[in-house]
């Protein structure tokens, strides 16, 4: 191998037991069954940020019940998720996905040998009995000697639902039956790694007769983890991944919209506060957009409500705004965890776009400039500034996305505002 091919790099992800549209309710309610499809975008933002991998291996129980009617649908959504990424994607099949050949299909994917950067990586679809005990077959172990003798120096990996070491103590059958034998081949042949699901609190890397061994945790449990793995030779990383933050330093999210934005497609308040709990937030904030509770959305999304201001009295006067209504669904929902605000702008007379009497009872205002209304078009950065200053003289607590207004007019950033900006903020 060349200096340019001698590193491998993998995300493994595990257990995700999805149910959308399949016909079955998942029994064990920390699987958090119903986020498989989310799980998999978060997955995907966070290898976005830290680079992308040579390959995705799913390690099965990709649903919670392969048998159920609507089970395929979900799995072709779950491939959906997965099918721009752009790398390629390995799928292991697990106990709970029903038919392995349909899976494997579903993903356009199959059990053996596949050759990445130089590397061997080896699928195993192993059945399953009744009782949901599995064992490597002959045809199985044969298969890694042939693979072997046609491959006596590339670096061997071997992927299979089903841990093989350590033994996990349980009335429950975690590993194969054969495990024994199946380790006793992996040595006898080289594996440099064997990489499991299943078992879901997951084991770590250790090590049998120079043979690694790991099992990836559940994806569906908290903290929702996953695993990178790099290879290099013979030589093994694995890092942990989690979705859920950590608990210190305790971090708040203090912008956070709901279903009354003219923007939002699934969002819910209730769905964010549940998320908010479920990935380690210490609270939120929902600070909706003040305009968008008044106005239309084509009035708001043109600006024509920062121009003429009168459109907010209008529509409360015409019964039109929904201010009240924004303000009492979430004062139902207003706790230690959750607060409630509103995200609020300038208009062409330097005021809030917010009347007077909606002004009061809230925890948090954030100001954003999503518009430069008719007195401050003429030049944009000193339009921006001037309005940003008349914005933090209105006392808002928190200038949201400072310059955004700049990147989504497809403008080049002016970084030399930054020090200016910084002045108007601390004072």
């Amino acid at each position: 191998m060349t200096s340019e091919q001698d590193a491998l790099d993998l995300v493994i992800i595990a257990d995700m037991h999805y149910v959308d549209q399949a016909d079955h309710v998942c029994p064990i309610p920390t699987r958090n069954a119903s986020l498989g499809r989310e799980l998999i975008q978060r997955v995907w933002q966070r290898i976005q940020r830290t680079g992308l991998p040579d390959a995705i291996v799913l390690m099965g129980d990709l649903v919670d019940n392969g048998e159920a009617p609507g089970a395929e649908q979900d799995l072709t959504a779950l491939k959906a998720e997965l099918e721009d990424i752009g790398v390629p994607i390995l799928v292991v099949p697990g106990n709970h996905d029903g038919d392995p050949e349909r899976l494997l299909r579903l993903f356009g994917d199959r059990p053996g040998l596949h050759e990445i950067n130089g590397y061997l990586l080896m699928t195993f679809a192993d059945r399953y009995a009744p009782d949901d005990r599995a064992a490597r077959s002959p045809e199985g172990l044969k298969m890694i000697r042939e693979v072997r003798s046609a491959h006596p120096d590339s670096p061997l990996l071997i992927f299979q639902h089903n841990p093989i070491h350590p033994p996990v103590d349980s009335s429950y059958p975690y590993n194969l039956t054969n495990a024994p034998e199946v380790m006793k081949s992996y040595a006898e042949h080289g594996v440099v790694l064997s990489v499991s699901g299943h078992l879901h609190g997951g084991s770590p890397l250790c090590y049998a007769d120079n043979v690694g061994y790991v099992t990836c945790p559940a994806l569906c449990e908290s903290p929702f983890r996953f695993l990178r793995i790099q290879v290099r030779g013979h030589e093994v990383t694995v890092r942990e991944d989690r979705l859920k933050m950590p608990e210190a330093p305790p971090l708040v999210d203090g912008h956070v919209h709901t279903e009354y934005a003219y923007c939002a497609s699934t969002v819910t308040a209730t769905g964010a506060i549940e998320r908010a709990e479920k990935f380690g937030l210490a609270a939120i904030t929902f600070t909706e957009h003040a305009g968008q509770l008044y106005v239309s959305s084509e009035d708001y999304w043109n600006g024509r409500f920062l121009n003429e201001p009168e459109l907010l009295r209008q529509s409360r006067t015409e019964g039109r705004d929904r201010m009240r209504a924004y303000r009492t669904e979430m004062q139902a929902l207003r706790s230690s965890f959750v607060r409630i605000g509103l995200e609020v702008e300038c208009d062409r007379n330097g005021e809030l776009s917010l009347l007077d009497e909606d002004r009061a009872g809230w925890d948090l205002l954030i100001g954003a400039v999503h518009f430069l209304p008719e007195p401050f078009e003429g030049d944009i950065e000193r339009g921006f500034m001037a309005l940003t200053e008349k914005l933090l003289q209105q006392k808002v607590a928190v200038l949201a996305h400072p310059f955004r207004f700049f990147r989504r007019n497809k403008m080049d950033i002016p970084r030399h505002l930054f020090p200016p900006m910084a002045r108007l903020l601390a004072k």
